[in-house]
């Protein structure tokens, strides 16, 4: 019988030991798995104390003293692993009890370890003779009682919780209930069944029942966990699956809103250029038709070079590629450029235009670009949307901070149009329009208001529209500037060229691959008196300045994208050759590439000067007298 028992019992340790490794190695990381590994090593702990106790039991001849230390410790640990159990199947059921309640849910268990002390003095639970005879004491069936607590509490506090937040899952309430159950019915037997039957190691065999159960409740946990993981993580793809779906085709209805936009706001002014053009061709000794249709064509112009820099402006800005470059700037000069650029479209309209100052610092640290770009859009937004003969106020005021620093609120309102409140929440979207311009007979993009909110959020600064349908708008740019002073302005002032430059007479190599840009271009230029040689590219610019002298050419023009040689890598081979007046030839980039990132690359490959295209004969014409 013995060998049957401690057979049995070495089997159920290795078993135990099997699930305490696969519980640290398998299971992850969670609020109940320390637990798990301390029940485990609870129930391990009883399975061995078990063995040994019943081994000093059966012995023919026992020795008392080892078999009192041996009994002591295991009912020890018999009182102490319900109380494991217990607190492993609170983790597990996620119940989070305060301080006060787990003292008053410790008694029981406290109150049994004072028992098993007490008794190895007087025997009220067990004794043990001098002879090695184990007997049960005279309240061993209220210890065996009290001992049921913690198995008796879990059970229904399992079945309550699990009845009341699981009512579907009969199932899952069937096996924890179990789960729970297995504990308390081994005890039962053990503890009254038997004594009367025979030597039966049952309550081990049921603790090691109940936490394999507990090893495959956590697996099955687990496993629901990873599954419940993968659905959301398939449903939050697939969310944003639908989302992307749904940009892309906002996206494709936005492209091709643009796209007809564009199609209808470029083909207008093309319409004009090719149509006033064909009148000149045909009408060109009438001076008053030709004249009107050169102002027409111009006009035209105009409005297809706006269209293509507000494009530009935007894409630049939505690629990252704009930053912010403070310089000392007079507020008060901004509005006189202000003025200057929107006079021809004012007086065309016959507006009212109005600048209300309130500035107490005018001189302030800003983008001064940024800045006039901002107002330049929603001065033309209101000069549009104006009728004739109605009025439009640039007003400025201050709002000090400190003595450092102030809030400037610069608004712009209009007496034009208005907008309705629900195009208000779309005003400052990309490609966004009220109105067609063929509804409204006005040319635009849809950008302007677009990179004035981006331009705004890049100074760090806000934008609001107060508007109503027939009562015009009111446009408020709210940037706070840090001041500066006179000694700051003069310090970053460049010079600027006011006096007229004799031009006459120079000789200025122009480097274009495009023909008709070529003779435009000398056609400028020879209007002005100077002489124009043409090559079409860098290979020819090389070869035309070895055959003149060095001192031949005054200034070369030069073109940045062409076929063989790019305008970047001539001007670096011309400021490399060994004839120095060759070498220091004044360079001015003439070129489509409208960034300033193109223009910092031109001049960091020896350019002095740089000039978009279209070209503007004022443009051209200081930008060679500046380098001269």
């Amino acid at each position: 019988m013995t060998g049957l028992y401690l057979g049995s019992s070495g089997f159920l340790l290795v078993l135990l030991m099997i699930l305490l490794l696969r519980t640290w190695s398998y299971i992850e990381k969670s609020h109940y798995k320390h637990r798990a590994m301390v029940f485990i090593g609870a129930v391990e702990a009883y399975v061995l104390m078990d063995a040994l106790f019943m081994r000093c039991f059966l012995a023919d001849v026992g020795n008392a003293t080892g078999f009192r230390v041996i009994a002591f410790i295991f009912y020890l640990v018999c009182v102490i692993m319900p109380y494991v159990w217990y607190l492993f199947m609170q983790s597990y059921m996620e119940i989070r009890c305060g301080v006060n309640r787990m003292l008053l849910e410790a008694i029981p268990v406290v109150t049994l370890i004072v028992l098993v002390i007490i008794s190895n003095f007087n025997g009220i639970l067990w004794s043990i003779d001098d002879a090695g005879v184990y007997a049960r004491g005279p309240i061993f069936c209220i210890f065996g009682v009290l001992n049921l607590f913690y198995y008796g509490y879990t059970f229904v506090q399992t079945c309550y919780i699990l009845i009341t937040k699981n009512r579907g899952e009969k199932r899952y309430i069937l096996k924890s209930s179990l789960f729970s159950a297995i504990p308390l019915i081994g005890i039962l037997v053990n503890t009254y069944l038997i004594p009367l039957s025979g030597v039966c190691p049952f309550q081990p065999y049921c603790l090691v029942i109940g936490v394999l159960l507990a090893y495959f409740f956590m697996v099955e946990h687990q496993k629901k966990q990873y599954e419940s993981q993968q659905r959301e993580i398939l449903l939050q793809a697939l969310e944003h699956e639908k989302e992307a779906t749904r940009k892309a085709r906002e996206a494709g209805a936005v492209k091709n809103t643009f796209l007809a936009n564009m199609s209808h706001d470029i083909r207008t002014p093309m319409n004009a250029i090719m149509g006033f053009s064909d009148i000149i061709a045909k009408n060109p000794g009438d001076e008053a038709i030709v004249r009107n249709a050169v102002a027409k064509i111009q006009a035209s112009g105009d409005i297809l070079l706006t269209i293509i820099n507000d494009v530009l402006d935007f894409s630049k800005i939505e690629s990252g590629k704009t930053k912010i470059e403070e310089v000392a700037t007079n507020l008060e000069d901004v509005s006189q450029h202000l003025t200057m650029m929107m006079e021809y479209g004012i007086k065309k309209k016959n507006i009212e235009f109005q600048v209300v100052d309130h500035l107490k610092n005018s001189y302030v640290w800003c983008d001064a670009t940024k800045l006039q770009q901002i107002l330049v859009n929603v001065l033309n937004n209101a000069v549009k949307f104006t009728p004739e003969g109605g009025k439009i106020t640039l007003e400025y005021k201050e709002t000090p901070i400190n003595q450092n620093c102030s809030a400037y609120r610069i608004s712009v309102q209009d007496t034009g149009s208005g907008m309705d409140e629900e195009f208000q929440k779309h005003a400052f979207e990309a490609f966004e329009r009220e109105r067609t311009s063929t509804e409204s007979r006005i040319e635009g993009t849809g950008l302007g208001l677009a990179i004035v909110k981006k331009l705004v959020d890049l100074m760090e600064g806000q934008v609001k529209i107060q508007s109503k349908p027939g009562q015009g708008t009111k446009v408020s740019i709210f940037l706070r500037f840090r001041h500066a002073g006179e000694k700051d302005l003069e310090a970053g002032r460049t010079g600027i060229i006011t006096e007229q430059v004799d031009l006459t007479g120079l000789r200025v190599l122009l480097v274009e691959d495009n023909e008709l840009n070529a003779e435009i271009a000398r056609k400028i230029l020879s209007g002005r008196g100077l002489e124009a040689d043409w090559v079409e590219d860098g290979c020819d610019c090389l070869a035309q300045l070895d055959k003149v002298p060095g001192n031949y050419y005054g200034l070369i023009l030069m073109d940045i994208q062409m076929p063989k040689m790019n305008g970047y890598e001539t001007t670096r081979r011309i400021r490399q050759l060994s004839d120095t007046q060759k070498a220091q030839i004044p360079i001015i980039a003439m070129t489509a590439n409208a960034f300033e990132e193109d223009r910092k690359r031109a001049l960091d490959a020896g350019m002095n000067g740089f000039v978009t295209k279209p070209i503007q004969v004022d443009a051209l014409m200081q930008a060679i007298a500046e380098v001269l």
